[in-house]
């Protein structure tokens, strides 16, 4: 029987798929890094470091716990033994699509400064991102070592 095949015994619904399991795993880490980096961020201003160091080590920090929270939790499931790999992939996604988000932002200021439409943009784009981000981690930063486990739970010892 399949993941997505296989039933909850107590509620007669199916049981989670690995992807729904890893989007629902992705969104809570995502959650927990937006305020390690909004913690951060805070933290330095107070310490008197300016907004543009404060705000570039507290994005960092962030992205690093949010490797880290997703190897360990949303993928813990796969065989992943090139970790240098993956934290360079994971940075690399993560770069590319804040700057995808940024300039969609600024070409968005070209045509109207209106707040509610930058905020739509930005919104818009935030969600497109993270479709892609995910998509990316499953298939390119979090690939299974061993092709037949990708996506798989690994057996208990």
């Amino acid at each position: 029987m399949t993941d997505s095949a296989a039933v909850d015994a107590d509620t007669s619904r199916p049981a989670p798929t690995h992807a729904t399991r890893e989007w629902l795993g992705m969104s809570v880490v995502g959650a927990g890094s937006v305020i390690v980096d909004f913690g951060v961020f805070n933290l330095l201003l107070a310490v008197g470091s300016t907004p543009a160091v404060a705000n570039l080590a507290a994005l960092a920090i962030a992205t690093f716990v949010a490797y880290l929270a997703n190897l360990r939790w949303t993928f813990s499931h796969r065989e992943i033994t090139n970790r240098s790999r993956a934290l360079i992939l994971f940075f690399v996604v993560n770069i590319a699509s804040a700057a995808a988000v940024q300039v969609a932002v600024m070409a968005a200021a070209a045509i109207s400064l209106d707040v509610a439409w930058l905020n739509g943009v930005k919104f818009a784009m935030t969600v497109v991102a993270t479709i892609v981000r995910f998509v990316l981690y499953r298939t390119w930063v979090y690939q299974s070592d061993n092709p037949e486990m990708a996506g798989a739970p690994r057996e208990s010892a």
